[in-house]
């Protein structure tokens, strides 16, 4: 609010303090990556998926890598929006990257969104690098399907 402007003491009552010094994080907040498949199942195809963000109805995340020179299809049950972390290659009919500088008002190829049909369907990913995986953080919105709490 414009009242609290500067007012330091307000922005320190907004954080929960007891959360911040939990003495059991890792057992309450931490998540370590789990796999959607069996990672032999998985690098055998080309690919590694793995939850990344998942003790929560209201939101999580996928990291998905597709090994070099593979080309993947990947289903998912909801839409969402993707962030290319490395690599280059093509998704679909789009071209992805992961630029290394962007300037400002400079257009790059490194987000977009898959609309739930386009994801139910599957996005067919294609690595052009012989040597660099392509990874790409996925995010969902509340309730989807794929997360078991």
């Amino acid at each position: 609010p414009k009242e609290s402007i500067g007012d330091y003491d307000a922005l320190l009552d907004v954080i929960d303090w007891d959360l911040n010094v939990d003495t059991h994080l890792m057992q309450n907040r931490f998540m370590a990556p789990i796999s959607v498949k069996s990672e032999a199942e998985m690098n055998a195809a080309g690919y590694s998926e793995k939850w990344i963000c998942y003790k929560s109805a209201a939101f999580s995340a996928k990291e998905l890598t597709v090994l070099p020179g593979k080309t993947v299809t990947i289903k998912d049950s909801a839409a969402y929006g993707m962030i290319m972390m490395q690599g280059r290659g093509k998704m679909g009919v789009w071209e992805i990257e992961t630029p290394s500088s962007i300037r400002y008002g400079q257009l790059t190829n490194d987000e977009f969104f898959i609309t739930e049909k386009a994801a139910t369907e599957g996005v067919t990913i294609t690595n052009e690098s012989t040597t660099d995986p392509i990874v790409m953080l996925k995010h969902f919105g509340p309730e989807n399907p794929d997360l078991v709490l």
